[in-house]
């Protein structure tokens, strides 16, 4: 298909040059050889096919990899060590001590105010204040207030390293809410801290 091509070309080229001699056109007869010339060696030349790579070339460029050593994971002593912090820390919560507990209807620069064991329901609110010895960081304690018996609100608290950190719940009063009440204080795996009992009375009518 190629070879017919430049038969065809050359036969044109061939026809015009002897047309341009016999009208004494001598510029045009070289530029129609010249012409010709270049397109046979443009077309005669081979093609250096492309090759894969050529085509699709990837720049390659560094990935960060988030992958996890497997062998890392599964070494014994990493499962010692997680067993280990879990001990640690469970020795830490029970060497919680509570220091002071007290019902009280305020708490002023962390001390408790008005603090008793028998309210009038025509209070708004009743504070739970606790002293803690926590030699430890990252501590919690739970107040869990209980209303004739049955749990009423629980309140997980933070408890900072110090000989004596200061920290309250509290709840809001209504007038329904009269009753005996109790404060159960435990670590987060439910030992048994401190307790105080108080009780809510009507107000007379």
């Amino acid at each position: 298909m190629q070879s017919t091509h430049i038969f065809l070309v050359i036969l044109i080229t061939v026809v015009l040059i002897v047309f341009a001699e016999h009208q004494k056109l001598r510029k045009i007869t070289w530029i129609l050889l010249i012409g010709c010339v270049a397109y046979i060696l443009l077309t005669v030349t081979p093609e250096r096919p492309l090759s894969i790579s050529d085509e699709y070339k990837v720049t390659n460029y560094p990935i960060e990899n988030d992958i996890v050593d497997e062998a890392t994971i599964n070494k014994p002593e990493s499962i010692d060590k997680i067993l280990s912090d879990e001990q640690e820390f469970t020795s830490e919560i029970q060497n919680l001590d509570i220091l002071t507990i007290a019902i009280a209807k305020d708490v002023v620069e962390k001390i408790p105010v008005g603090a008793s064991r028998l309210f009038l329901n025509d209070i708004n609110i009743l504070f739970c204040f606790t002293a803690v010895d926590n030699p430890f960081k990252n501590n919690k304690i739970i107040h869990t207030w209980k209303h004739n018996g049955k749990d009423y609100f629980k309140s997980f608290i933070r408890v900072g390293e110090s000989s004596y950190w200061r920290c309250w719940s509290r709840i809001t009063i209504r007038p329904e809410m009269a009753g005996d009440w109790q404060v159960v204080v435990t670590d987060t795996v439910g030992s048994y801290l401190d307790s105080i009992e108080f009780s809510i009375i009507p107000t007379s009518e």
